[in-house]
């Protein structure tokens, strides 16, 4: 196991450069693999997930190849998708999974999808799938009964009406994805609608790929669909990952004499992580926008209350920014955190306790009690197999007293694989080891 070793840092400083946004990158490539038509995708983020992604469409049928490097060019099947010949395994990827979910449900033939661990036993979000595929005439086994992988599809969906529960986007982003690639209409009604900034992303690329949709009334409660041919083909280039800075730009807030800045960005992006900088600000960091540019600096904090239901990804980052803020800090309406790769409430307060953090574990969320009586320091922190977790841990040891140990450090390569090395040489105080 790979673990990264982390001290108390200070005056960090210079420029760190954002990876590609592993969020757009999936959208592109699935909606690509699915249009009538050649599709160029350029700059995606790389990574395990990227690679199970093209194989997955590869065995739908679509023909894909990197012609340069980083520019991938994808012939779409064009509403003729042939059934895998392969099981499909997404491994760590609940993202892909609904996505290719999605396609499952609209291919004729049968798809066997499963994943790691954690989304064969733990992520039950999935479940809430499985009522409206069957209301659109879908088979959906889950094969050991209990509403998570190892799923097997039949579609396909050609029309009709399906309702769902939508306290989490994900599922939504299967039906939808199905829904629209149907040839007849089809209405989607979701109750509780959840992390909608997500799917606005979500929309945007079935704008960008001329697939035709209502959001009825713009309440994210009642979707149609006209009946839509194979998306269009397009270009794009994926843009700089909005989850991403606020790693870099906390640590800079918190460590004494730093400076640290983000090009690149971009803030007509949908993407309901870009609110993280606006909560730093809130908070009172130091941190300048200008144009595509991102600049915080050393700062004094202070608690703010925060709904994170569109940014429910950013609940460790900002619990680690409660835990260096004057007053108390509450996170709340995150439910759906307890559902990503690890329940991010649970192991961040688990975590930041061991820190000696003063910390409450709400339902949907946390409160961080900073009465000025206590600091973190440094302690031996579980990585939960999961970068999110690794990243933010890293960022509250770089302000703790004494050494902070974070097992899995490998998982950073899933969204941000030159995350230790910028951030080493920005100054931040930085060893990976490897153990047993």
């Amino acid at each position: 196991m790979r673990y990264l070793i982390v001290r108390r840092s200070g005056g960090l400083r210079g420029e760190i450069t954002m990876p590609r946004s592993k969020t757009h990158s999936f959208r592109a490539l699935v909606l690509a693999a699915l249009a009538d038509g050649v599709s160029l995708i350029r700059h995606p983020k790389l990574s395990s997930d990227w690679q199970e992604a093209v194989k997955a469409m590869r065995l739908y049928g679509a023909g894909i190849e990197e012609i340069a490097p980083e520019v991938f060019r994808v012939r779409g099947v064009a509403g003729r998708l042939q059934t895998p010949e392969d099981i499909i395994n997404v491994n760590n990827s609940g993202t892909m999974l609904v996505f290719i979910a999605g396609v499952a449900a609209a291919c004729p033939g049968w798809t066997v999808l499963t994943g790691d661990e954690s989304l064969r036993k733990l992520r039950q979000i999935t479940r809430n799938f499985i009522p409206p595929f069957q209301q659109l005439g879908v088979t959906v086994i889950s094969t050991k009964e209990d509403g998570m992988a190892p799923f097997v599809f039949k579609g396909k969906v050609n029309g009709g009406t399906a309702r769902m529960d939508g306290i989490g986007c994900q599922p939504v982003f299967s039906v939808l994805i199905a829904a629209a690639l149907s040839e007849k209409p089809v209405d989607v009604y979701v109750e509780n609608p959840g992390e909608t900034a997500y799917i606005d992303l979500l929309l945007y690329w079935f704008q960008k790929a001329g697939l035709a949709f209502e959001n009825v009334g713009g309440r994210y409660e009642h979707y149609r669909f006209p009946g839509n041919p194979p998306p269009r083909p397009f270009e794009a280039t994926i843009p700089f990952e909005w989850s991403a800075p606020g790693y870099p730009l906390l640590a800079a807030m918190i460590t004494p004499g730093s400076e640290l800045t983000v090009r690149g960005m971009d803030l007509s992006d949908p993407y309901g992580d870009k609110r993280m900088i606006y909560l730093l600000q809130q908070m009172g960091g130091d941190l300048t926008i200008e144009k595509d540019t991102l600049t915080a600096r050393t700062s004094e904090l202070r608690g703010i209350e925060a709904d994170m239901n569109d940014l429910p990804d950013q609940v460790p980052t900002l619990a680690v920014a409660g835990c260096f803020a004057k007053g108390e800090t509450v996170i709340k309406n995150a439910l759906t955190a307890r559902w990503k790769e690890c329940d991010r409430i649970a192991a961040v307060c688990r975590e930041l306790q061991k820190m000696g953090a003063k910390i409450t574990e709400k339902e949907d969320g946390m409160i961080i009690h900073q009465d000025g009586t206590w600091k973190l320091r440094g302690a031996g922190i579980d990585g939960y197999y999961d970068h999110r977790m690794v990243m933010a841990f890293s960022v509250a040891g770089l302000a703790a007293e004494g050494e902070t140990k974070i097992s899995d450090a490998q998982m950073v390569e899933k969204s941000f694989g030159s995350y230790i090395k910028e951030m080493k040489t920005a100054g931040a105080v930085f060893d990976l080891v490897e153990e047993p």
